[in-house]
């Protein structure tokens, strides 16, 4: 029997069955991610940006309040300019407008935040305020690719203890374009 079991492996094995082989490793179907669970306000900001960078609509969209879980919705206040024109705008708003953006095909996207400070921390809620400067090279030839402003975003923490943003809060501070801007143009 067991000569039989060793004759039938020998036998499989000469026939080239590859069934021992090695193969090549198959390239992932997706880009890596560094999105990592909010559990600090901090944390959130970085996934706000490599989400920008990486041009990941999930990743984005997850770092919008989830109302599944909370009592708060999501709010987006444009700056003035706008004011009026993104009513009811909410996290499908979001998905919309950053699908609409598209991948940049040439050369990435750059975000920067300056001036960052945290205000009014609680062990459940905290505000940062920042001026931002981003440049996303979409490929609207009428529409600009760099915009500035200064963002207010409200972060709670939610039932998961994971935190995330309820309120955007976006105002111009030069004659600069800002981010309604762009989601106007984008939506």
């Amino acid at each position: 029997m067991v000569r039989k079991f060793i004759l039938l492996f020998l036998l499989l094995n000469l026939l080239g069955c590859d069934l021992f082989r090695t193969r090549d490793p198959q390239s992932p179907n997706q880009v890596t991610s560094n999105f990592q669970p909010p559990v600090t306000p901090e944390i959130v900001l970085e996934n706000f940006k490599s989400s920008i960078l990486e041009y990941n609509i999930n990743n984005y969209i997850r770092c919008f309040i989830d109302s599944n879980v909370t009592n708060n919705t999501f709010i987006f206040q444009p700056s003035a300019d706008f004011q009026g024109t993104f009513q009811n705008w909410g996290i499908e708003d979001e998905r919309r407008y950053f699908q609409n953006l598209r991948k940049p095909s040439t050369t990435p996207p750059y975000l920067n935040f300056l001036k960052l400070k945290q205000e009014n921390r609680t062990s459940t809620s905290t505000e940062f305020s920042m001026e931002y400067d981003l440049l996303y090279p979409h490929k609207k030839s009428n529409v600009t690719k760099q915009v500035h402003g200064y963002m207010r975003l409200y972060l709670e923490i939610d039932s998961r203890q994971l935190w995330s943003i309820y309120k955007w809060v976006d105002e111009k501070t030069t004659t600069d374009s800002t981010w309604s801007y762009l989601k106007y143009n984008f939506y």
